[in-house]
């Protein structure tokens, strides 16, 4: 299960760090860090969409669990570098203050997913998680059938005071929001969660809860081998 069941810390942080500003060491502390042996890397420039990034990470598809932070680079912060990645295909996830965007896959066969599993996934991801009272899942990819899998990529945040800390105090215009990779297997009475993955969570402004996703191709199946791979200028405006 490796220790990227982070389920409980997360809560433990969004109880926490509700209180005060956002603090990247705590954050920090959930991504892999780099393989001091491998030389492999990714560098780029993003111009459009033309703002600063807050955050750029990188994810193997056949190991998802693995997150790898990278720098942000330039006086605009537009461009990026991850080093000392191992050999592998990477899918990268780019956060903006309000959109971020996203190229994981999520499953490597097609999706059979049916109206029936959506709905069941939706309820299962709504009622998970209770300290965030809201959810929106933005893609899920699976198969469908007993004991098969799907992943989905969610924002989940509280927009209010809840049930789980009876010590929540509601902070004016600030509140917590995460984005999260989610795992799910169909048991047979409908869809459970059985893995999630933190991927980002701050304590922001109220009116950045729920920022526009975007899905893009560029940002998937990037190989690294054991030399720094320069994706050149990047644009992300008409690739999904």
């Amino acid at each position: 299960m490796r220790t990227w069941l982070l389920t409980g810390l997360c809560v433990v942080l969004s109880a926490v760090a509700v209180f005060g500003a956002d603090a990247k060491p705590e954050r920090h502390r959930l991504y892999t860090p780099p393989d001091s042996d491998s030389t492999g890397g990714i560098t780029g420039m993003i111009t459009k969409p033309g703002k600063p990034i807050l955050e750029i990470l990188a994810m193997p598809p056949d190991h998802p669990e693995l997150v790898y932070e990278g720098k942000v680079v330039g006086s605009n912060r537009q461009g990026f570098l991850f080093e000392n990645l191992p050999m592998a295909k990477y899918n990268l996830f780019v956060i903006y203050e309000n959109e971020f965007y996203e190229g994981l896959e999520l499953s490597f066969v097609p999706d059979t997913l049916t109206e029936k599993d959506r709905k069941s996934i939706d309820f299962i991801v709504k009622a998970s998680d209770p300290f965030f009272n809201k959810k929106v899942i933005h893609r899920v990819e699976g198969t469908t059938g007993r004991g098969n899998f799907a992943r989905c990529v969610v924002t989940q945040y509280r927009d209010g005071p809840g049930t789980v800390t009876a010590d929540y105090v509601e902070m004016k215009g600030i509140s917590r929001r995460t984005f999260k990779l989610i795992w799910l297997k169909d048991v047979g009475v409908g869809w459970q969660v059985v893995q999630k993955r933190d991927l980002y969570p701050v304590t922001v402004a109220m009116s950045l809860l729920t920022p526009t996703h975007h899905f893009s191709k560029v940002l998937s199946k990037i190989r690294v081998t054991d030399q720094v791979k320069d994706l050149g200028e990047i644009s992300l405006g008409n690739n999904q």
